[in-house]
């Protein structure tokens, strides 16, 4: 498996620059998991969201996760800086997996 990505910063706008990155980082960490435990596609979900202190905050700080079975295997933070460029930065935690898989 290829190491985590670095943290990359763009420009506002360019988001879309680093739309490949994040998704082979996700399929490489699922087809690593799916091939290594021998566990179901169909349980793999990756959802999105705001980023927020409260419901009452607006933010343009989102994070992007990839789970089995509600555990996160790999999360991608998108954030903005002082400077308002977007800042990602890629997280993966795939240890004691198979632990958790064979449990359930």
């Amino acid at each position: 498996m290829n190491p985590i990505p670095n943290p990359i910063t763009v420009n506002t706008g360019e988001q879309e620059t680093v739309s490949k990155t994040i998704d082979d980082f996700f399929i490489e960490t699922r087809d690593f998991v799916r091939k290594t435990y021998k566990v179901q596609e169909s349980e793999f979900q990756i959802k999105s969201g705001e980023l927020a202190y409260n419901s009452f905050h607006i933010t343009d700080d989102r994070i992007t996760y990839l789970s089995y079975r509600d555990m996160v295997l790999a999360s991608v933070f998108e954030t903005r800086t002082e400077s308002n460029y977007v800042r990602y930065t890629f997280f993966r935690n795939v240890e004691g997996f198979g632990e958790l898989a064979s449990k359930k």
